[in-house]
């Protein structure tokens, strides 16, 4: 008895493959935790070698000063960013009590970037 050879039957048939990208609340949270703190680790790098020239330039060193005072008020900023949406995540499913302590600690972290660099400015 001979076997039956199934190539004859058999169709060809193409696979598409289709791309998924799946966004969810905790890769959201991760990616802000790790480029705000990429971009305030820059910052501060910069604000650093800035400052270090400042005390170097005379005249230019105000100027510079002051730029690095911006510099130093965006690295905060992203560092609000990195801290404030993780630490949201953590209290979004506690009570009413731990909500409003993320609100009380996150202005008055807030207000303590926005006046500690006020003093840079003047």
């Amino acid at each position: 008895m001979a076997k039956k050879s199934n190539q004859n039957n058999q169709t060809t048939q193409k696979k598409t493959v289709v791309r998924r990208t799946v966004v969810t609340n905790g890769s959201i949270v991760r990616t802000c935790a790790f480029w705000g703190m990429a971009v305030a680790a820059v910052l501060y790098i910069v604000s650093g070698l800035i400052n270090f020239i400042a005390k170097y330039t005379g005249g230019l060193g105000a100027t510079l000063q002051a730029v690095v005072g911006i510099i130093t008020l965006l690295g905060n900023i992203a560092v609000i960013v990195a801290i404030a949406l993780p630490a949201y995540g953590y209290v979004s499913g506690k009570n009413r009590n731990w909500r409003a302590a993320y609100w009380v600690f996150l202005i008055i972290f807030v207000l303590g970037v926005v006046f500690g660099a006020i003093p840079t400015f003047f």
